[in-house]
């Protein structure tokens, strides 16, 4: 019930001003994370049209492949014709999300919009350093640098057990079944690093990405709209 009042009062308080956009204070950065399968996409998609909705600027964005250096580094990243070490992994990884921040993150936040991204550094810090075993301390450093001091306002983490989340791949054609059991334990093992890396930090707003998809859409924008402060 408390949800719904203050999704109601937002929008009660918004829609008096049909034809204006609103200003907020300064930029928002907001990161969407979770494993394959747990309906980031489909989350991204829903909060964009909400916050439209309510006449706040808003940009949806990912890591990798949103800038033009970063279409040619997730192209790399995704179509491998050699093998890559698993620093190298993540150098290329923290290139595409350097030009990321330098030319779409932070020029964005200081226009004032909430920016929405799938994926950013947590997701390194997971794959290629909980999973894949790089120094996480020095990664935070690269990343630190790369994001030039910035962090996400609020990490939305969409947390789904692997299995839930193995059926929904193969549900979009996505599992390989000569592959499933190596799949399944990867899911298990990015499930615990998320749950790890996430366990003390104040920043992180955990949903049961196994409910319906308007439900989690409801709880994300709730936790969006409490951290937005207007002019």
């Amino acid at each position: 019930m408390k949800k719904i009042l203050i999704l109601f009062l937002y929008s009660m308080s918004i829609s008096l001003l049909p034809n204006s956009t609103m200003q907020t204070s300064r930029g928002y950065l907001f990161s969407i994370e979770g494993t394959e399968g747990c309906g980031k996409t489909t989350l991204i998609k829903t909060l964009s049209q909400k916050l439209s909705d309510l006449n706040l600027n808003t940009i949806a964005t990912r890591e990798p492949g949103a800038t033009e250096l970063g279409k040619d580094l997730r192209s790399i990243l995704m179509n491998r014709s050699v093998p890559t070490c698993t620093l190298a992994e993540f150098l290329l990884f923290a290139a595409d999300r350097a030009q990321h921040f330098t030319n779409l993150i932070i020029p964005y936040l200081e226009k004032n919009y909430i920016v929405i991204s799938d994926r950013m550094a947590d997701s390194s810090l997971v794959y290629q350093g909980h999973v894949k075993g790089l120094d996480q301390s020095m990664m935070k450093t690269v990343n630190q640098w790369a994001m030039q001091n910035r962090e996400p306002d609020l990490v939305i983490y969409l947390k789904i057990d692997a299995l839930t989340a193995l059926d929904r791949m193969h549900k979009r054609n996505e599992g390989f079944l000569a592959f499933e059991e190596e799949i399944l334990q990867k899911k298990f093992q990015l499930a615990e690093g998320f749950d790890v890396i996430f366990k003390d930090r104040k920043n992180v707003v955990f949903i049961d990405a196994t409910a319906s998809a308007e439900q989690v859409a409801e709880q994300a924008l709730e936790a969006i709209l409490k951290h937005i402060k207007y002019d």
